[in-house]
């Protein structure tokens, strides 16, 4: 016993600290311009505005320990109002919920009244946790929100290409419409760049995610969360891949990135390591492939130890 509890420990103390891989970033971009005072629907009592900073709210509170958030809102209320020329409102960081709950309620949509996207988007890379190419460590994604059309700041193209920017970094976006009075075209082409568009299974018109109510903007970030968020079950399998990509050589399997196996090839995904595919990872094999394969999941191999050794001790004692 004294000695699987030794390898247990050895086993353990060999894996990557577990913030590495138990921890994602997810940088939300909100529109805060003025038709954000508005009703998503005609004759609705609620603005957008109270409704997003609600489903914001629930966001952070649910997914709180799993991801590290941030918060970015346009345009700003500093400078000139066509940049983002102001400090992040919050950089992504763990326990950013109450910071970011009462940043939200400490401002309303009022002004300036423009729709600064393409800045919005490039004011991501200013904060640390996106700076730099992505290498290792906690993935970051990018959440973004809007009710409308660009107004100043650039064009549709020039938004789309600082979305692939983000993307070539290692950091994917997901796309969230909110109201009627958005611009679908140009939402799917963001929702294509961003790498992380909506899988077609999920049903809709549309590539990103449209929300024209507080249910569905709630479902639509909860959808969004649980593809970022790094545990499954209350454990963590992890980096995650809702992109299908990987890096430092693991492969994507069932929105995972997991160790190559032993032999070193790249498996088929039904039982000796896969691959991943589709906009969220998602690839043809079962659990089945992932315990041998993986070196991400010292969570579950511990389990399975602990409990074997249990076993063992209590048919002893019988």
């Amino acid at each position: 016993m004294r000695r699987a509890l030794f390898a247990l420990a050895l086993l353990l103390s060999a894996r990557p600290a577990l913030a590495d891989l138990c921890q994602s970033n997810l940088m939300i971009v909100l529109d805060r311009s003025c038709s954000m005072q508005q009703p998503p629907k005609p004759g609705g009592t609620m603005s957008k505005w109270v409704i997003a900073g609600a489903a914001i709210d629930k966001l952070t509170t649910k997914y709180s320990g799993m991801i590290d958030f941030g918060l970015i809102m346009f345009p700003d209320q500093t400078g000139m109002q066509c940049l983002q020329d102001g400090p992040i409102y919050v950089n992504v960081a763990a326990g950013n919920e109450m910071k970011i709950s009462t940043t939200l309620a400490g401002t309303k949509p009022n002004g300036p009244c423009v729709t600064p996207i393409k800045p919005a988007f490039d004011q991501v890379s200013t904060d640390p946790a996106y700076a730099k190419p992505y290498a290792s460590g906690p993935r970051g994604f990018v959440l973004f929100i809007s009710d409308g059309m660009q107004t100043c700041g650039g064009t549709d193209a020039q938004i789309v290409s600082s979305i692939q920017a983000l993307y070539t970094n290692g950091y994917p976006t997901y796309i969230v419409g909110f109201g009627g009075a958005v611009d679908p075209v140009a939402l799917d082409s963001f929702a294509t760049a961003g790498g992380v568009a909506k899988p077609a299974a999920d049903g809709g018109a549309h590539l990103y995610y449209q929300a024209d109510d507080a249910t569905a903007l709630d479902a639509a970030l909860d959808e969004i969360a649980s593809a970022v968020a790094t545990t499954e079950f209350g454990m963590c399998p992890g980096t995650p891949c809702p992109d299908g990509r990987c890096f430092n050589g693991e492969t994507c399997i069932n929105n995972f990135c997991y160790a190559p196996p032993p032999d070193g090839s790249s498996g088929n995904g039904n039982g000796d390591g896969g691959t991943g595919g589709g906009p969220h990872g998602n690839g043809t094999g079962g659990c089945g492939c992932t315990l041998g394969a993986s070196d991400s999941i010292p969570t579950t191999l511990a389990f399975l130890f602990l409990a074997a050794a249990f076993f063992a001790r209590a048919r002893r004692r019988q």
